[in-house]
């Protein structure tokens, strides 16, 4: 039995989050980052296909970054997606304008009311939902205009998404899989007592293991790396620190591995 299902079948005996909540919420964490790098990965492979220059792209977003190796250019990639789909994130249902209940049985109930529903059929079926609202912007904020173009050559995936329907391709399926993981992810955060803050480290940080991990082994090579940027966030549950992943410089006098 895989992690993820192993933790339903905890939470459906329970009912409700219990001391191993923290656990929990670290096997959501896991799976979340899996299809947030799923879908980086579509993205990516969209770029190619569509005669983008990758290392060009990876440069617009982290300029002048000494990758250890040539496709590590991909964790700019990770580091933008996760910076437009964790936006707001501390704030309930990602909004400073929700006005309901924010109580962690509230939040649990979301959780469990979603996590069972393939997104597609949840926003077709409840187009109004924030859940629904979460998607379209979220796509919207992500997906640039002259990228969509580019990937599909015309632009009526971003008609159809700011009409509340998402087409049947590859890379919505991909980006709605993400968009659900991370909403699921921000329900559990809230239902946890205490509850669960999100946080990064700035460029030029030393590099500490009690915050932070190295998405790369060959990042761990230079005698005191420092913080190039952070890819996934880390959080916070009471005393307890879940590390975010960072990306570590190279020093001019490192070669590049390739």
């Amino acid at each position: 039995m895989s992690q993820n299902k192993l933790m339903e079948k905890r939470l459906n005996q329970s009912g409700t989050l219990n001391h191993n909540s923290q656990t929990h919420f670290v096997t959501y964490l896991h799976h979340t980052v899996k299809s947030i790098r799923g879908f980086v990965k579509t993205m990516v492979q969209q770029m190619r296909f569509s005669g983008w220059d990758v290392e060009t792209a990876a440069d617009a977003i982290q300029p002048g970054v000494l990758y250890h190796k040539r496709d590590h250019a991909c964790f700019a990639f990770e580091h933008f997606v996760c910076k437009v789909m964790f936006e707001a994130f501390h704030l309930p249902y990602f909004s400073t304008e929700s006005s309901s209940s924010k109580s962690r049985e509230t939040f649990f109930e979301r959780f469990t009311e979603l996590r069972s529903v393939k997104a597609r059929e949840y926003i077709a079926s409840r187009p109004k939902s924030r859940f629904s609202r979460f998607c379209r912007g979220k796509y919207l904020q992500l997906v640039h205009p002259k990228m969509e173009v580019a990937f599909f050559g015309h632009s009526h995936v971003r008609n159809q998404v700011s009409a509340g329907e998402f087409p049947e391709t590859s890379f919505c399926g991909a980006f709605l899989e993400m968009a659900k993981r991370v909403w699921l992810l921000h329900c559990l955060a809230f239902s946890l007592e205490p509850e669960a803050s999100i946080f990064g480290v700035s460029e030029g940080c030393r590099f500490s293991e009690v915050y932070m991990k190295s998405v790369s082994e060959e990042c761990l090579s230079e005698s005191e790396p420092r913080v190039t940027f952070t890819v996934v966030p880390g959080f916070r549950i009471g005393k307890t620190s879940i590390q975010c992943e960072v990306y570590l410089s190279r020093s001019k006098s490192t070669p590049d591995r390739g």
